[in-house]
């Protein structure tokens, strides 16, 4: 599975603490699929069946529209505990526009198509985030980042979304006026996912990250910012549970960042 996702972010200044804003993601998924060892399968009919089992279940196709979107009231605030530090604090909620599916497990027993990606929940979910930077010396300074996500009831089509919680820590180096460098450290623990109150078990996660980046002034007053982010640690909870292996890994990944102001 390859996975492109792109960002429209909108911020709207209501005064010097006060921001109001709105996320809104589009994403491509790409998956492939295939079934080992089939090609020593001698019976046509046994093949036939085995091929026919997977146009049901995991397909070769690309999927792509809107994602649920996110709307957040953002407070900032500068100097609280100290000179030129900065907390920000955001609240609000995820908006239900992103397609969703019918329980694809009961599908499946029934033989039918179905699929197991969506592209939203189908649900409003409260966010809350918060975020703290300070100084530390000349140019360095550091920050940490804690944000969660909670569904608290499910869709029209049984569905109950995980809860969430990201957090990061990090040091970010001015080296001059138009450029600057900073590294952090990503974890994320994302609880069950549920279908009419039984566990979805492709979904439960947890893994952590490491991230490097540079940010570039332009001469057209829109900002790059540069990242690469490389896996430390990773388990899904229900292999974990049943002490397997895990069958989800997660590479490396890369995110290229415009800001424009007007």
């Amino acid at each position: 599975m390859n996975v492109v996702r792109f960002d429209l972010g909108l911020k709207y200044k209501l005064n010097r603490n006060w921001q109001l804003e709105a996320m809104v993601p589009y994403e491509i998924k790409d998956q492939n699929a295939n079934i080992g060892g089939i090609e020593n399968i001698d019976d046509p009919e046994i093949r036939r069946k085995i091929l026919l089992y997977q146009e049901i279940h995991h397909r070769d196709e690309t999927y792509q529209g809107i994602s649920d979107m996110d709307l957040l009231m953002s407070y900032h605030r500068d100097g609280l505990m100290m000179k030129n530090d900065m907390l920000t604090v955001k609240f609000g909620t995820t908006i239900p526009v992103g397609k969703t599916e019918e329980d694809p497990w009961k599908l499946g027993e029934m033989g039918m198509e179905h699929l197991h990606l969506q592209f939203g929940t189908g649900t409003f979910n409260p966010i809350a985030d918060i975020r703290y930077a300070f100084p530390v010396y000349s140019g360095l300074s550091a920050n940490a980042n804690v944000r969660s996500k909670v569904p608290f009831y499910e869709n029209s089509k049984t569905y109950r979304g995980s809860w969430e919680v990201t957090y990061t820590g990090g040091l970010r180096y001015q080296v001059t006026d138009w450029f600057s460098v900073q590294s952090s450290y990503l974890g994320l623990y994302q609880s069950y996912a549920h279908w009419d109150g039984e566990i979805d078990i492709n979904t439960g996660l947890q893994f952590s990250m490491a991230s490097f980046g540079a940010s570039f002034s332009t001469p057209y007053n829109v900002p790059l910012t540069i990242t690469l982010m490389l896996p430390i640690q990773q388990k899904t909870l229900y292999e974990d549970s049943q002490n397997g292996s895990d069958a989800f890994k997660l590479g490396s990944l890369v995110s290229l960042t415009a800001l424009y102001s007007f």
